[in-house]
């Protein structure tokens, strides 16, 4: 009895040490390399307004030079975002994205 009762305590203890700290699924990367991107469905000319949909809160974010994606910094995984788009021909245009679309940069080292 006193043997499964170690045991038991020794699993749960192995666990809780081996747990994930939310920090560390960022690879131990520092602030500035935690970079997310989308694609947008076309090329555009410059973009403005990026936040969050729900909060509201701006994001900081820049347009790649090609004009298909959007790269943000220290985004929060999980948030839907929008923004304002204008394309070549002057249109301008509001984009929501889902998080299913949000995805980490990925570094060569």
């Amino acid at each position: 009895m006193v043997f499964i009762l170690i045991l038991s305590m020794s699993c749960a203890i192995s666990e809780s040490a081996l747990a994930q700290n939310p920090k560390q699924d960022t690879l131990f990367l520092p602030d500035q390399f935690r970079q997310y991107q989308f694609q947008l469905d076309e090329a555009v000319k410059s973009i403005d307004e990026l936040r969050y949909e729900r909060s509201g809160e701006s994001i900081k974010g820049t347009l790649s030079p090609d004009g298909q994606r959007v790269v943000m910094e220290n985004y929060k995984k999980g948030q839907r975002v929008k923004l304002k788009v204008e394309h070549a021909d002057g249109r301008v245009e509001e984009v929501n994205k889902s998080p299913c679309f949000i995805h980490p940069m990925i570094y060569e080292l």
